[in-house]
């Protein structure tokens, strides 16, 4: 009889520490929708043009642009792989300044293009502890050029020359279409990050930090400044050489914070049903 309940305990001390194993393993490895926020240093890279790339950059508020995605965590292979398709607004542009010989002032000539981005990064997981996962990212990334929305500068998508020591000789500005930019633009990103998972018991986080630099391939120039055709209004130089490109490049960093759709409460993992389920029972908002 006490072998009969030896063995009954240990058998049940084994299935609640397999129990709770899955439960820590869904946690960490459930589908997860997030939120992406931070920021990108944009810059333009110019082909075949030394001249235009030593040109000096204006400050780097200037620069600065926001990105703001919202995607899906799909973990596979047991959390070492990661595909996150994403859908963000992303900004982009350069800010740089040259010596106008002919109006003898100093110009700053600055082009911030939004962006909405489809993008589907891929990220390879370095395990580390169960709450904590390194890993390293690749992002092909394609965009359309969006107008500018409102009166925001941070959401404004145009072209400005500006006279910084004459302003009254030079302050030109208009709104990117296409007669000055090319609708879209594709790329890719790579770069790493920290995964947290945060385990509340109750209620699951992840949170991830990390930073990334993009890669344009497609010329940003529209096709009509290559052959003179451009508006009367257009700010950027006529006649562009067909050889040169102007690609898109960037610094990026952000936060993503996300909410898995499976949680733990107690040693039962429960689903988004679940917590309406033991809401309706007035048993606390979420579990708690």
């Amino acid at each position: 009889m006490k072998k009969t309940i030896l063995v009954l305990l240990i058998l049940a001390l084994v299935g609640q520490m397999t129990a709770q194993q899955k439960n820590e393993k869904k946690r960490g490895e459930a589908v997860a929708i997030g939120l992406r926020f931070g920021g990108n240093l944009a810059n333009y890279s110019y082909t075949n043009n030394a001249d235009l790339n030593a040109l000096p950059f204006d400050s780097l508020m200037n620069r600065v642009r926001p990105v703001l995605g919202l995607n899906v965590e799909i973990p596979l292979l047991n959390g070492l792989v990661y595909v996150s398709p994403e859908v963000s607004f992303t900004g982009r542009g350069d800010s740089r300044l040259f010596m106008s010989n002919t109006l003898d002032t100093l110009v700053r000539y600055q082009a911030r293009v939004n962006y909405l981005e489809a993008r589907l990064r891929i990220a390879v997981a370095i395990p580390a502890t169960k709450w904590l996962k390194p890993y390293v990212f690749a992002a092909p990334s394609f965009g359309l050029a969006l107008p500018s929305i409102g009166n925001n500068d941070l959401l404004a998508s145009e072209i400005t020359q500006y006279s910084l020591d004459q302003a009254h000789t030079l302050n030109n500005k208009v709104s990117v279409d296409t007669n000055n930019m090319a609708p879209y633009d594709c790329g890719l990103t790579v770069g790493g990050g920290l995964r947290f998972l945060i385990d509340l018991k109750s209620f699951a986080m992840v949170v991830k930090v990390e930073g990334g630099y993009h890669l344009g391939f497609s010329d940003t120039y529209a096709k009509g400044e290559h052959y003179d055709m451009p508006q009367a209004q257009n700010v950027n130089a006529y006649n562009i050489p067909i050889e040169q490109k102007r690609l898109n490049r960037g610094i990026e960093g952000s936060i993503t914070i996300a909410i898995p759709l499976d949680f733990h409460s107690g040693d039962d993992c429960f689903y988004w049903s679940d917590m309406i389920k033991r809401n309706n029972r007035n048993r606390g908002l979420y579990g708690f």
